[in-house]
């Protein structure tokens, strides 16, 4: 038998017709090789089941079981055999009928020689395409379970950071073969504190030991799942309801501390009944995480230590922390300051949690304030205490007035930071708006208040910057950029005079025309004759 060779399997009850078909072709040059023959169906199942052929030839008319009854029969047990059948004319019609069942083709008696070949070498054809498709199904199989531990990583970073879907989950979770039990989801984020002055070269060697160390930490157990967010931070995801999840991790950071002399910060979060929930609990745990630039490096600090807000005052606070967040980035010191008072306004100071309520309160105070130093890539030391432990300071304060006082340092702090960088990109700042203008030209709400609020800019100086600058006033620029637009569409356009103002964002027509008439000495209709005559 022929190495790799396409094997072919003859059935007729008659001899003379086995023979002709085997010798009317050379077989061999395709690349095939008859590797057996029978006068039956029955005898040829046997055969079929021993020889395991690609190809089999049956004859439509035999004895006992005829061809189309062997078909379906041999089909079910070698779904992937193609069958040929050699039908006469009498039987063509009826053998076509059962195409059906998965035949391949079939060849009209008596044998013609030219049909064998071209039948073979089509069957030769379709064999081939299979095997590059086997071979590249093949293919991307071991490279989708070579990848694999990147793939469950990369499902494990949409479960904490996407809202997938419960059939999608449970989809994944079993290709993974991740066993879950209902109930006790809880995530831990560990952060490592690198030195400042540490390289690139030894901070990827530290974070790769601290990795495997807590891998290899958690391995024996089984419900608990250590993997890397795409902020490189090390997230543990347990499922085991015995385990003290804050307990565990303070052994661990010690361990650590003791073993790899490598600071940790370490954030947990709120334990969830659903593995959907499983996203809640990780932003619980970053959040806390968030917080060691107040305590210090060094420290587990679970969710619900930091959540000592009255629930009655929790959106009202969220509005004020949106809004010192906007002054800030505004360099708006007063309104800023007095947004600070606002949050404190809220703490009923006769309640028992007073001054947890007002430790909270600034530590959320001093998170916006970081929040926007890090998007200015502003040291939050340089900018703030470097020789005062931030968090320190604020536990010691017991009375609000001096919290305040503390806090409003911290706010001008920022601002200074904040007027530094605007100061440092101006040329950088006014580009971004000359071309916020051009993308928002159609927008009646486009103003100065409407950008220097876009871009976290004071109106006042926006509009000093602006004029500085580029020679001309905001308001004139803008009308300009809107006059040219309106230019550019009665030259290429067919549009009535309010069309065109509508587009160019201006909803008043007679203000429009008004505003034309200024910039290019004539009304629309005087300019449309203009180019129309100058055309």
């Amino acid at each position: 038998m022929l190495e790799n060779s396409i094997k072919v399997f003859i059935i007729d009850d008659e001899y003379l017709e086995r023979s002709l078909l085997k010798q009317c072709i050379n077989w061999e040059s395709l690349g095939m090789e008859i590797v057996g023959e029978a006068s039956n169906a029955n005898e040829g199942i046997k055969l079929i089941d021993e020889l395991k052929p690609d190809i089999v030839f049956t004859d439509i008319k035999m004895p006992g079981i005829d061809g189309i009854e062997f078909s379906e029969f041999i089909l079910k047990r070698h779904p992937s055999l193609i069958i040929i059948v050699l039908t006469g004319y009498n039987d063509f019609n009826y053998a076509q009928k059962s195409v059906k069942l998965g035949i391949f083709d079939f060849l009209l008696k008596p044998i013609d020689e030219n049909e064998v070949l071209t039948t073979a070498k089509k069957v030769k054809s379709y064999i081939e395409g299979k095997k590059k498709e086997k071979k590249e199904l093949d293919d991307l199989k071991k490279q989708l379970y070579e990848n694999l531990p990147y793939l469950k990583e990369r499902f494990l970073n949409e479960l904490i950071t996407n809202n997938l879907s419960e059939n999608s989950i449970t989809e994944k979770l079993n290709f993974f073969k991740l066993n879950f039990k209902n109930g006790n989801f809880q995530i831990a984020a560990i952060e490592i504190a690198n030195s400042t002055d540490m390289g690139e070269e030894s901070r990827l060697i530290q974070n790769f030991k601290v990795n495997n160390y807590v891998k290899s930490y958690f391995k024996k157990l089984k419900n608990i799942i250590v993997f890397s967010d795409q902020m490189n931070r090390i997230v543990i995801l347990s499922n085991d309801e015995k385990i003290d999840l804050y307990k565990i991790c303070m052994r661990l950071k010690n361990k650590i501390n003791k073993e790899l002399y490598c600071t940790l910060n370490i954030g947990i979060g709120n334990i969830k009944e659903n593995i959907s929930e499983v996203r809640a609990s990780y932003m619980e745990a970053v959040d806390a995480l968030n917080y060691h630039i107040a305590v210090g490096n060094n420290n587990i600090i679970h969710y619900r230590d930091v959540q000592f807000r009255e629930s009655k005052s929790d959106s009202d606070t969220m509005h004020l922390l949106n809004e010192l967040k906007f002054y800030l980035k505004s360099g708006l010191e007063d309104d800023a300051i007095k947004t600070v008072k606002e949050v404190f306004s809220l703490i009923d100071v006769k309640s028992e949690n007073a001054l947890k309520l007002i430790h909270v309160s600034a530590l959320n105070i001093i998170s916006v304030c970081f929040s926007v130093s890090l998007e200015l890539k502003e040291n939050f030391d340089d900018v703030y205490l470097s020789e005062i432990n931030t968090y320190n300071k604020i536990v010691n304060i017991e009375t609000l007035p001096e919290m305040i006082e503390f806090l409003s340092s911290i706010v001008t702090n920022t601002i200074k930071a904040v007027n530094k960088e605007q100061i440092s990109n101006i040329n950088n700042l006014i580009d971004n708006v000359k071309k916020f203008i051009e993308e928002n030209l159609g927008d009646s709400n486009l103003s100065l208040s409407f950008v220097a609020k876009h871009f976290y800019l004071n109106p006042s100086y926006l509009s000093r910057t602006f004029k500085k600058e580029t020679g001309i006033n905001f308001i004139e620029y803008l009308t300009n950029k809107r006059m040219e637009k309106a230019i550019s569409l009665i030259k290429e356009k067919n549009m009535k005079s309010f069309e065109i103002a509508n587009v160019v964002g201006i909803q008043d027509p007679n203000y429009f025309s008004s505003c034309f008439k200024k910039y290019t000495g004539l009304n629309v209709s005087e300019y449309k004759k203009l180019i129309k005559n100058t055309v």
